[in-house]
Formats: C-alpha cells, structure tokens, sequence
C-alpha cells in the first residue's frame, strides 16, 4: 500500500490517508481481506500523528470500506487488526 502524503494545507492529514486507502481498495490495489498495517505502523512510515491514522481509519470503517477486529496476543493484551471488508 502506497500513501503519500501533501502538506496539511492541500486537505487534513487524515483525509489525505482516508481517501488513498478507499481508493486503493476500490482499484483493487489492496484486496478483500487484506490486512492493513496497524495506525500505530502506518503513522511511523508516513512520520505523521498516529491520531491522524485513528481517524482515517474509524471514517473508513463507518463507511464499511473496513473492518476491524479485536483479538488477543501472547500476552494477553487486546490486539486491533484493521482489514479490508
């Protein structure tokens, strides 16, 4: 998944991601079931605020371009993974 991003003045970080992430998937660029990198991940590689990703994220769930899922790792701390519906 390839997402770059303008400055904040072209449009809000999170609008920016949000709208590359939904065109990708419906390009088909990123598939059904593929899972996406964790915001936390994601905010690391674009060197941007992981709220930012949080947003973009949640806006792409609620649009059902998304879904998230709740598990749990080795340790026993609930783990979000984020794939494409």
């Amino acid at each position: 998944m390839k997402i770059e991003i303008q400055p904040p003045t072209i449009a809000p970080i999170y609008a920016q991601v949000r709208d590359q992430i939904d065109s990708q998937i419906r390009q088909k660029q990123v598939l059904s079931g593929e899972l996406l990198p964790s915001p936390t991940q994601l905010a690391k590689k674009l060197s941007v605020d992981v709220g930012e990703i949080q947003r973009a994220y949640y806006e792409l769930e609620m649009s059902g371009a998304i879904v998230k899922k709740k598990g749990r790792d080795l340790f026993g701390k609930e783990k979000i993974t984020y794939s494409v519906k």
